[in-house]
């Protein structure tokens, strides 16, 4: 046992086990204990977050790096600690409350890492988003920030075009328990979504009741505009719990119909439903296409508090003087004639004061500065500004890539757009065929693109190619690819649309690019070919040989096993009679009736009924044995015997066996052809042919036995 833990920690120092660096910011065990983390991080402010994590962990090490950076832009606002739960000093019991009727574990961590969120003493949640720098700020933004406040239907509107659903809360004022219970509601639906995709919003007093647009209204009110502009209503006034709230809420947000961004999983999910418009746009931090889908509507919301923040910069500043009074003092811009003929009051209640109230109280604390002979004014003012600048900008750091309230408002644009033509077009109003639109990340899922057979263009460059736009039409068993050679445009995108509802758009199929070693030039150049979509429908068009066509995938162990098999077959019947193809059906695409469930598969197209194609068991085991059976089996009993005998003559070393087995097979076609004799008599002129070839085939094989 000693043994084993010295090698441990040998091990351990070797790959660079080695503790983090301390950050100002964070509380963090091992250096105290962890009833003293908690209970300092817990007592230091309203907001606290506890990170448990363990060193070995390379993923809970990266996330560390983010926790540490954000602790130190929110130190301000919030509490931080962390827990190494791999340190012999830190347990990391009871950090998840036990539930009732689970398994007592300790209420320890079920994954590393695990991020922990007490806001007050009462409410707690657990972080669930993405493990980067700009999804966790935006998460504690969503934390300091959970609701949203409406003054007007406008304000409401904009709200809803860049969020799946919006719950409004109508009421009376902040002061009433419906508000606190609703903020807490908002809390904890940020554990369900990290990222605020719902956004809670609020309303008060008179703008609450013109909301409704109903004179009689009581409140409060709790109402859900979903995707569609659906309306629903809260009916439990008395009850405004927050988990009463929540389990109301999450039924009536359907994630199939989210508008917005995701992953290729929620295109398969929608496209069991409607068509989907799918948008792959490269969102690399340094090389992202982001601007180029962005609408001038919002391009311009997305940076507009970092650009007027920054903007103030460049402003004109005012010089003050103690000798000369600025004119917004007396009631607004005067001349110079104006202010000698006649005594104005200063400062006095109207609304030209009002409207320059900053200018005047810029002239104050100038003032003030002057006569209490302190000039720091200036320079705390400049270093406030920064100070909010930071803060208001730190959730635009990423930009380039785009907000999920962003990426929620293209796709709802699109999504406008194609309701739009689908109303114009020809379809039938009884079919909804609208189109659902999802975008996703095309750098991380480029697989995905990769697999439909999409061509990505690998530019450095910033511009509109690494855009790509394809509809997926489970339907019609189609996928439609916008076309890659024209720079992405909404003109351009309107007119694929448009397409699309008038059925002229070509379906896309894959056609694998073969080497030029592989084209077949003769039929020795190998016992299996390989084919791509192209050279296997025109190989099934010619109907002057039996075609095996085995349907594999790179990526599928099964496929390697049945191929070995199906290699030593192809050696023992080679023959011109009988072609063996192998397609690639993860690079190619075949029409509906060509495609296959599963893979590997194995199908079999006779020359004499290439109609009465057959396909191997899949209940069979795929050896050898039954593989060479089952091919035998489809074939004509001359061609069988003819190949049989081609293989006796190549294996020279086994030529008894072979020649006994071709022996027992002419038994088995006469004796067969014997009962067709008995059952067709019209057609005996034929059998009794078929049965005299037999009978040679017979007798030369029992010559070819005793040589």
């Amino acid at each position: 046992m000693i043994v084993f833990i010295n090698i441990w920690i040998g091990i351990g120092i070797g790959i660079g086990l080695l503790p983090f660096i301390q950050s100002a910011a964070i509380s963090e065990c091992p250096s105290r204990s962890v009833s003293q983390v908690r209970r300092e991080v817990e007592a230091a402010g309203e907001v606290s977050l506890l990170f448990y994590y363990v060193s070995w962990s390379s993923d809970a090490r990266q996330a560390r790096l983010v926790y540490d950076g954000v602790a130190h832009y929110y130190k301000d606002f919030a509490t931080f600690g962390a827990i190494d739960c791999w340190h012999l000093q830190c347990n990391c019991s009871r950090t998840h409350r036990q539930l009732p009727g689970m398994a007592a574990n300790g209420g320890y961590p079920d994954k590393w890492p695990t991020l922990m969120v007490n806001y007050g003493r009462h409410l707690r949640l657990q972080y669930q988003g993405a493990w980067h720098f700009e999804d966790l700020t935006r998460f504690m933004n969503n934390l300091i920030q959970p609701i949203d406040r409406v003054h007007s239907t406008a304000e409401l509107g904009a709200l809803w075009k860049i969020s799946d659903a919006v719950v409004l809360a109508l009421l009376d004022s902040a002061d009433g328990l419906p508000f606190k219970r609703f903020i807490a509601a908002a809390l904890h639906w940020l554990e369900f979504d990290p990222e605020r995709n719902v956004r809670f919003a609020v309303t008060f007093g008179p703008s609450a009741k013109q909301m409704f647009k109903v004179q009689h209204v009581t409140l409060p009110q709790l109402v859900v505009i979903d995707n569609r502009h659906g309306l629903h209503s809260y009916n439990e006034s008395n009850s405004w719990h927050p988990m009463d709230i929540l389990h109301w809420l999450r039924p009536k947000v359907n994630p199939l119909m989210a508008a917005g961004y995701g992953t290729p999983v929620k295109i398969a999910l929608k496209a069991r439903h409607v068509p989907v418009l799918a948008m792959g746009i490269r969102m690399h931090p340094h090389q992202s296409a982001m601007p180029f889908v962005m609408s001038d509507e919002l391009s311009g919301k997305e940076n507009v508090d970092c650009e007027e923040y920054w903007q103030q910069d460049g402003r004109k500043k005012h010089k003050w003087s103690l000798m000369q009074v600025p004119s917004e003092l007396y009631g607004g811009p005067k001349s110079t004639d104006e202010l000698n003929s006649h005594c104005h009051l200063p400062l006095q209640a109207h609304t030209t004061v009002l409207a320059n109230y900053y200018c005047i109280n810029g002239y104050l604390n100038y003032l003030w500065s002057q006569y209490t002979h302190e000039s720091h004014a200036e320079t705390d003012a400049r270093e406030l500004l920064a100070l909010h600048t930071r803060y208001r900008c730190l959730a635009h750091t990423h930009a380039q890539q785009g907000t999920p309230a962003l990426k929620i408002g293209i796709a709802k644009l699109v999504t406008k757009y194609s309701q739009l033509m689908w109303q114009h077009s020809t379809e039938q109003p009884s079919q909804n065929r609208s189109l659902a639109v999802v975008l996703f990340d095309a750098t991380k899922y480029r697989d995905f693109l990769h697999q439909l057979g999409i061509e990505q263009y690998h530019s450095h460059k910033r511009d509109a190619s690494a855009v790509q736009v394809f509809i997926v039409d489970a339907v019609a068993e189609a996928v439609h690819v916008m076309s890659p050679q024209q720079p992405f445009s909404y003109l351009a995108l309107k007119e694929f649309i448009k397409q699309f509802y008038a059925r002229q758009l070509p379906r896309m199929q894959r056609n694998a690019m073969l080497p030029t070693a592989i084209i077949p030039v003769s039929q020795d150049a190998s016992y299996i070919h390989s084919y791509n979509r192209q050279l296997l429908l025109q190989a099934l068009q010619r109907h002057n040989a039996t075609n095996v066509v085995y349907m594999h995938r790179p990526d599928c162990a099964l496929s390697a096993v049945m191929s070995q098999a199906l290699m030593q077959v192809a050696a023992l019947l080679k023959s011109p009679d009988l072609h063996f193809i192998r397609f690639d059906s993860q690079a190619n695409d075949l029409p509906w009736e060509l495609s296959m469930p599963a893979t590997p598969a194995l199908l079999v197209f006779p020359q004499s009924r290439p109609t009465d194609t057959v396909v191997f068991p899949v209940d069979i085991r795929a050896d050898t044995a039954n593989i060479m059976s089952f091919i035998l089996a489809q074939l004509e009993p001359e061609q069988q015997l003819r190949i049989i005998l081609s293989s006796c003559r190549r294996r020279m070393r086994h030529a008894r066996s072979c020649l006994d087995f071709a022996g027992k097979l002419v038994l088995q076609h006469v004796s067969q052809y014997l009962k067709y004799w008995e059952i067709f008599v019209k057609e005996r002129d034929s059998i009794l042919s078929q049965l005299k070839q037999f009978n040679e085939m017979h007798l030369a094989i029992e010559s070819s036995i005793k040589l």
